[in-house]
């Protein structure tokens, strides 16, 4: 089993807080019949800082652009769960997340075998995502463990860069070439979102201990009485 990563890419951040908020919910009455509850983490709502990680890479024509943030920070500023009990011993949740940030930004190009790399710094804009999912969620031998069954592939966010404008320039060029092809609005377009993966199902997180405090694991321990199996 390895510790629940807080985030891999930078804007990372977004499926490490749905797995970590999906252990906040109250107990039900012994028997009843489970309802959607909207809940809250105050303890998230906070700045993640040097995350990591790679974001999903851009492909259009013959080139392909990897990119990658190794410096940057997020900052949660509101969010709500939105979590159901489902009768298989899992839980359907709704993460709803209003976040921002900062950081560089390193695109590494591959132009049919040609590399070049170009470093620009990017901002988050303040905004709103939502990522709904199933997981499994119970006691283990080192803390609370959390199993994601079903994730989306993996989250849009919108991105304010340079590079979007300096791709889409020399995308524009690269047209004048006798048998080159490239969709320089969808290029740009693409560089002004990125695309995270979201974590594999079907591995085991430990939920972290700072993340935790009396109440929460009180309200936990309820939670899972009634409605873990």
């Amino acid at each position: 089993m390895r510790p629940m990563p807080m985030i891999r890419p930078t804007w990372r951040a977004i499926p490490a807080l749905l797995l970590l908020a999906l252990l906040l919910a109250p107990a039900a009455g012994a028997g009843a019949a489970p309802t959607t509850e909207t809940f809250v983490f105050p303890a998230c709502n906070r700045t993640f800082q040097q995350l990591g990680g790679d974001l999903a890479p851009v492909t259009q024509g013959a080139m392909t652009i990897d990119l990658s943030s190794p410096r940057h920070q997020l900052r949660l500023f509101d969010h709500r769960l939105e979590m159901t009990p489902l009768a298989d011993g899992t839980h359907r949740a709704r993460f709803v997340a209003e976040f921002g940030g900062d950081g560089d930004l390193v695109a590494d190009v591959d132009l049919g075998g040609m590399a070049s790399r170009l470093e620009d710094t990017v901002v988050l804009p303040r905004q709103t995502t939502t990522v709904d999912a199933r997981v499994r969620l119970g006691h283990g031998a080192q803390g609370y463990e959390i199993v994601p069954v079903e994730l989306p592939e993996d989250v849009e966010l919108r991105l304010q860069s340079q590079l979007a404008g300096r791709f889409a320039t020399l995308c524009d060029t690269l047209t004048l070439v006798p048998g080159m092809v490239a969709d320089c609005d969808a290029l740009r377009a693409a560089l002004s979102r990125a695309r995270v993966p979201m974590p594999e199902p079907g591995e085991t997180y430990l939920l972290p201990e700072e993340c935790l405090d009396d109440d929460v694991r009180l309200k936990l321990d309820l939670y899972l009485d009634r409605w873990a199996r």
